[in-house]
């Protein structure tokens, strides 16, 4: 099965081709510029470097969420385009499983964390054994207090909130992913796609895990403003 696989969920941007668990293609930009203005270019080079033709694609895949709000909506929408097109399925990938497919060469427990603000993280616990990624907790936001009451000595941390768990609990003996192993890539949601079902490019959807901060305030004013009405 040959996957095509794109991550816009962060300030970089990432397509990769992966073909039964082989890693054939992959590009990735951290340069400042809008995944709007890069997204299609590294899909046509990822394709063009690996000499496959759009047609034999098998799966798309794409990270869902969290992440960042622009940055989700344009990965998923370029996805969604090229699925309604080609007629192929498609793999949303939660942003922290993706994250736990960096590490699959080590074993133990880790501990997917992305900064979430208001005092919290998203985050979920996976073990990696031989290879093999499972699943231990639910996909999450929360406070680092709630972490610590799941988070168990020797764990390892990745996502762009690793930093700040692993200081929090420098009691923990965790262990800090290696920066290349650290952030979100699309091979890794590749290899992830691959153990989960398709969907067709009208059933993927986003999964923002929270309001955006402009859709906070608004109902904050429009809260106080029922409050100034009563």
């Amino acid at each position: 099965m040959i996957i095509l696989a794109v991550d816009t969920s962060s300030k970089a941007c990432s397509c990769a081709l992966v073909k039964d668990g082989v890693l054939l293609s992959e590009s990735y930009l951290h340069v400042g510029l809008t995944h709007s203005a890069t997204l299609m270019g590294m899909v046509e080079d990822t394709l063009a470097h690996a000499s496959v033709a759009p047609g034999e694609i098998d799966r798309l895949a794409v990270t869902t969420g969290p992440g960042s709000y622009t940055g989700l909506r344009i990965g998923v929408s370029a996805v969604k385009g090229m699925a309604l097109a080609g007629a192929i399925a498609c793999t949303g990938v939660s942003t922290r499983l993706s994250l736990a497919y960096n590490l699959t060469c080590w074993g133990g427990t880790v501990c997917a964390a992305l900064v979430a603000r208001v005092g919290q993280v998203f985050t979920a616990l996976f073990s990696v054994k031989g290879g093999e990624v499972t699943r231990l907790t639910e996909d999450d936001a929360m406070t680092l207090e709630a972490l610590g009451e799941i988070l168990p000595a020797g764990a390892m941390v990745c996502g762009d909130g690793a930093e700040l768990v692993f200081r929090t609990f420098s009691d923990r003996a965790l262990r800090l992913a290696p920066a290349a192993l650290r952030y979100q890539r699309a091979s890794s949601a590749a290899f992830a796609a691959e153990q989960l079902p398709a969907v067709s490019g009208e059933e993927l959807t986003v999964e923002y895990h929270r309001l955006s901060q402009a859709e906070r305030e608004r109902a904050a004013r429009l809260k106080e403003t029922d409050s100034g009405c009563c």
